[in-house]
């Protein structure tokens, strides 16, 4: 995805190079002690008791993940499992909730990064230049020089393409906060389009986990595994 180019170019320090980069846009399920399916505090009883049992999502028979919402037609882009309910994992996918818009969830060998990305602002093309840059603008030929004449010769347009994003970091944590990462499978409810789904799951030190980068192939989280620990 273009947002690696940007990243490379504008967010990354030198040397720091970049395992992987995931879409952090979509729907975030809650697997959380304290709060409910969407991520919301619990008040009450209920909370006492979600404190006590370790799990907000999983209140159905069959253990799948599930809901009404019509927005569950597809993978959930995460979910969200911890202990308490400031837990890292939780905490993490606040800011982007918070935050909303397209952003990307990055890892590097120094730290886990929340960036959001923007497009750029377009900018009146300036009517000064050099004379090869005004001339590959007008796409008219180039001036040949030192005999006082001048020649139209015919020079290739290049089209360099869109401008890349605009990345900006969000919220940054450093690499420590990991201690491990795997697979893990999902069986989706009925108001899914998928069965079962498979996801990179983030463990942090304090037990939280966040599950994210959804597929349908188990082999899509073991190439992610592999590229967390720079072996792909």
């Amino acid at each position: 995805m273009i947002e690696v180019v940007a990243l490379r170019q504008s967010w990354a320090q030198p040397g720091e190079p970049i395992c992987w980069v995931i879409d952090a846009r979509g729907k975030y399920l809650f697997e959380v002690s304290g709060r409910d399916a969407d991520g919301n505090p619990k008040k009450g009883f209920a909370a006492r008791v979600a404190g006590g049992v370790g799990g907000a999502l999983l209140e159905i028979a069959d253990g799948a993940l599930g809901g009404s919402d019509p927005a569950y037609q597809d993978a959930p882009a995460g979910v969200v499992v911890g202990g308490q309910p400031d837990c890292a994992a939780a905490s993490l996918v606040d800011v982007y909730r918070q935050q909303g818009g397209r952003a990307v969830w990055v890892l590097s060998d120094r730290r886990l990064a929340l960036v959001g990305v923007s497009d750029p602002e377009e900018e009146p093309a300036a009517e000064t230049g050099s004379l090869f840059s005004r001339a590959r603008r007008m796409g008219a030929g180039l001036l040949s020089g030192g005999s006082g004449e001048s020649s139209a010769e015919p020079v290739e347009v290049v089209d360099d393409g869109p401008a890349p994003p605009v990345v900006r970091s969000l919220s940054e944590w450093p690499r420590s906060v990991v201690a491990t990462c795997d697979v893990t499978t999902r069986k989706l409810g009925r108001e899914y389009k998928s069965g079962k789904i498979h996801f990179l799951k983030v463990q942090f030190t304090d037990g939280s986990g966040l599950e994210i980068g959804a597929s349908v192939a188990e082999d899509d989280g073991r190439r992610l595994v592999a590229m967390s620990y720079g072996r792909a």
